[in-house]
């Protein structure tokens, strides 16, 4: 009897483009493409945690709909972001039911940065809220997580779309889905903006060498939409599903050439 391949799935960082993950999601449940192992960064971290909780497709796109500014909008009174993040991090802890990285069915790890070692840093245990709120941590937007001796910003500083890390974990096939490959026409109006698509521009500078054709990659184009702007959210699902779509036959021909290779 012929092992299954196990399947990786990186979801990148990109904000509320990264909505469109939902779509990628929807389609590989669609064509019963289970992934064996999930890594990701930022809003990659926070679809792959809830995925892996358990909850399903629907109720996050629901979710998401619903989702409204004063929900996570939080002034600081530190001055080491312009939002605290505690009502994410409540919203967090409910939504994960407190539960560890250790107690999901689906082996998860999520990218955060450590900028006292200048190092990426991967959760692999402990309280998923917590690893999600590190990864999140936008630079100048949200405020650091700090543990212990650690400060942790978004884990897409470091690795927008962590495929070699699903890779390490043990998967045959990877799928690395990065919502950022279009071209941002959008000119900032405020510090929010400056300060995502300088980070934007940062990251698609590291991610040209870390894709490498290793990976089967879904590129969800979504234009001219500011990264804040959680209010899209058909337009991204809908990008997601027509980039996966597209993956869909190569993603086949992984699936038929690994038990080829294995007969």
């Amino acid at each position: 009897m012929l092992n299954k391949p196990k399947i990786g799935l990186a979801l990148g960082s990109g904000a509320s483009k990264g909505l469109a993950h939902l779509g990628v999601l929807k389609i590989l449940e669609e064509n019963n493409i289970k992934p064996s192992y999930i890594a990701g960064s930022s809003i990659g971290a926070l679809i792959g945690g809830l995925y892996c909780c358990g909850i399903d497709l629907e109720m996050m796109i629901k979710l998401a709909k619903n989702m409204k500014t004063e929900i996570w909008m939080d002034p600081a009174v530190s001055k080491k972001g312009l939002l605290a993040g505690k009502k994410v991090e409540e919203l967090f802890r409910i939504l994960t039911k407190n539960k560890t990285i250790e107690d999901l069915e689906i082996p998860i790890r999520i990218v955060a940065t450590d900028i006292i070692n200048s190092r990426r840093y991967i959760f692999d245990k402990g309280p998923l809220w917590q690893a999600i709120r590190a990864s999140i941590a936008i630079p100048g937007i949200f405020c650091p997580v700090e543990i212990d001796d650690l400060v942790l910003v978004d884990g897409g500083v470091v690795d927008r779309v962590p495929a070699a890390l699903v890779k390490e974990m043990g998967a045959d096939i990877i799928i690395a889905v990065d919502v950022c490959k279009g071209k941002n026409n959008l000119r900032p109006k405020n510090l929010f903006e400056i300060i995502m698509q300088s980070i934007e521009a940062m990251e698609n500078t590291l991610v040209e060498n870390m894709l490498t054709e290793d990976f089967i990659v879904i590129s969800p184009i979504i234009k001219d939409i500011n990264s804040l702007d959680f209010t899209k959210v058909d337009l991204c699902i809908e990008e997601g599903e027509k980039a996966a779509l597209e993956a869909i036959p190569k993603i086949n021909k992984a699936l038929k050439d690994y038990y080829g290779s294995s007969a």
